[in-house]
């Protein structure tokens, strides 16, 4: 492209308020036009060029859905395949924008050489982001004005710390106080209403702190205030202060006297290494308070111990993704035994997974993260899809599989399993969902309607933890499940006389529906006994066999009883690329955290 033409079209893409990308996969190198100050706050030279780069600047809540959407696009069959996500964007000078990015996955079928090419666009005043966050701003607030803001209240910082306060381990805090729900009223009553209640949020700090501090607007709807000649044991109580001021007294604005919460962030000046972090740090500590219900304070103390801990979960999320792309998941069995014939009647298949090393490690040690980051539908889709095709290659097999409540409120997963089942009958006749207590209580009629549907394909449906969460007599009977797994924590202490009688009870109350009873987590024979005497129609636990990654149903000598741990390790170039963003997650972690 010649320099005329790319001029004309930064031009043009600025004037529609517009910038575009070409993403490189092959080489992970960007190339950029339209209005980058605007978006990204900085200058054509300055940029990012790289994956690593741009991701530095994207919100770290919003990297499980904006990874899933483009992970679904690079995967796809489609010759061409397009996404759409909304996410939140740090631009370089500290203010928040809520992004829409679209794109197109180009595949060269000559060179296989993979490029994305995409369009960023500031979504317009008065809408919502797709992942919602309470400190999403107003678009149509005057961002000149906060960056300056922002600058300020850092520039004052610095400069009293080098002129007043050479040792600051005595005195000196920041506090960042942030809007609660902004974005409702920003939805509700319009961006010139939302803009007063900023306003008055402003004036109202000022008339709290008055002399003893320095309000600044730092973003949309988060204000900074520097307390300098302040000791430190004092910001808990005065953020205590501000907190029950917005409490008891509701704003005075032109349509009438409003109600609004704010949550607070505070750090210490001792506590900053760097004083060029010292706000983002107080607004890590914000954040983490509106995360916490809102209207309520957290130190950048305990915000720190929560970033070590998303640190581990965002390790643990990356190490997971690199597993399925390098087909490193696998299946473990364990049996369950009909209490009647003594026979085993089915197997449970339990996901696992093969690190880096070739050790296996147990569902316990991922699962929590992958749940917290919202990427449990991938473990679901992975584990329906190899229990069905052990079913397909053993005819006598009967299996069952767990499904997250993420994915059984996921339209895309209901009919993937459809598509899958519809025409081998003989395959969904043996195949078992589990679903959880949880989903019938939070969603009753949804979970009935998924039921019938998996039930109408021939497969049966299974509830897991029954006793756990006090599913209604009623709800069971109109659930209409074929079987319940009562609790594990009631069969481990089945000897107390309590918990044999609240085994007994449940019992009692699926055989009076006709839904048979699995005990889950029998470990001793004197349990499984306890619980066959109960009527319990089948057991599972240690007693009868542990989970193996091994075709447990066939003899050990069998040819195809030992499942191979051996990876297949594809080439395709959104493979690297999986490789490259996962493993820019703890980047983004530590530009938000200071760790």
């Amino acid at each position: 492209m010649t320099q005329g033409w790319f001029e004309h079209l930064s031009s043009t893409l600025k004037d529609n308020n517009l910038v575009a990308y070409m993403w490189d996969t092959d080489n992970d190198s960007f190339q950029w036009a339209g209005d980058l100050f605007g978006f990204l706050g900085l200058e054509n030279k300055d940029c990012p060029r790289n994956n690593a780069l741009y991701n530095k600047m994207i919100n770290p809540q919003d990297i499980a859905t904006r990874l899933s959407i483009l992970h679904d696009a690079l995967d796809s069959d489609e010759d061409n395949p397009s996404f759409s996500m909304t996410y939140n964007l740090r631009r370089a000078d500290g203010v928040n924008l809520v992004i829409e990015e679209t794109g197109t996955i180009l595949h060269d079928k000559h060179s296989e050489n993979t490029q994305v090419s995409g369009f960023l666009k500031i979504k317009s005043p008065g809408t919502k982001s797709k992942t919602p966050s309470d400190n999403i701003v107003s678009v149509s607030a005057d961002l000149g004005s906060v960056t300056q803001g922002r600058r300020s209240l850092q520039q004052k910082i610095e400069q009293w710390l080098d002129e007043n306060n050479k040792d600051k381990k005595s005195y000196g805090y920041v506090l960042s106080v942030g809007i609660d729900r902004m974005a409702l009223f920003n939805d509700v009553m319009g961006s010139r209403y939302s803009d007063e209640i900023i306003e008055q949020t402003g004036s109202r700090l000022r008339q709290i702190v008055s002399e003893s501090g320095m309000v600044m607007r730092i973003n949309g709807d988060v204000y900074g205030i520097f307390f300098k000649q302040a000791p430190h044991n004092e910001m808990a109580a005065v953020a205590r202060h501000i907190l029950n001021s917005f409490y008891n007294a509701p704003l005075q604005t032109s349509m009438g006297a409003i109600g609004i919460g704010v949550s607070i962030g505070g750090v210490t000046l001792e506590q900053v290494k760097d004083m060029t972090s010292v706000i983002p740090m107080a607004e890590m500590a914000m954040n983490l308070a509106k995360e916490k219900g809102r209207s309520c304070f957290v130190s950048y103390d305990e915000a720190s111990h929560k970033a070590e801990s998303n640190r581990a979960l965002l390790k643990s999320a990356d190490r997971f993704l690199r597993a399925i792309k390098t087909d490193r998941l696998r299946l473990a069995f364990q049996p369950i035994m009909d209490t009647k014939s003594n026979r085993i009647s089915f197997h449970e298949s339990l996901i696992r997974l093969i690190d880096d090393t070739g050790t296996m490690i147990s569902a316990g040690e991922f699962i929590p993260a992958i749940e917290e980051l919202g990427l449990s539908r991938f473990v679901d889709q992975h584990a329906l899809r190899m229990a069905i095709n052990e079913l397909g290659m053993f005819p006598d097999l009967n299996l069952s599989v767990n499904v997250s409540n993420l994915s059984l409120n996921n339209n895309d997963w209901l009919r993937s399993l459809v598509a899958s089942l519809r025409d081998r009958p003989s395959i969904a006749q043996r195949l078992i969902i589990e679903i959880t207590e949880s989903a019938v209580i939070n969603d009753p009629a949804n979970t009935k309607r998924i039921v019938k549907t998996l039930q109408d394909l021939g497969a049966r449906v299974a509830l897991d933890d029954f006793g756990a969460g006090y599913t209604a007599f009623s709800q069971l009977k109109d659930l209409k499940v074929d079987l319940v797994k009562i609790d594990k924590s009631f069969i481990r202490n089945i000897d107390s006389e309590h918990n044999h009688l609240f085994v007994k009870t449940l019992q009692a109350l699926a055989q009076g529906v006709n839904v048979k009873t699995v005990g889950e987590g029998a470990e001793t024979l004197a349990e499984a006994k306890l619980l066959s005497d109960d009527g319990v129609d089948y057991i599972q636990g240690y007693v009868y066999g542990f989970p193996r990654v091994e075709r447990v149903w066939l003899p050990r000598e069998h040819s195809h009883r030992k499942i191979s741990f051996e990876t297949d390790m594809k080439n395709d170039a959104h493979d690297d690329i999986l490789d490259r963003t996962t493993g820019d997650i703890n980047t983004w972690q530590r530009s938000h955290t200071g760790l």
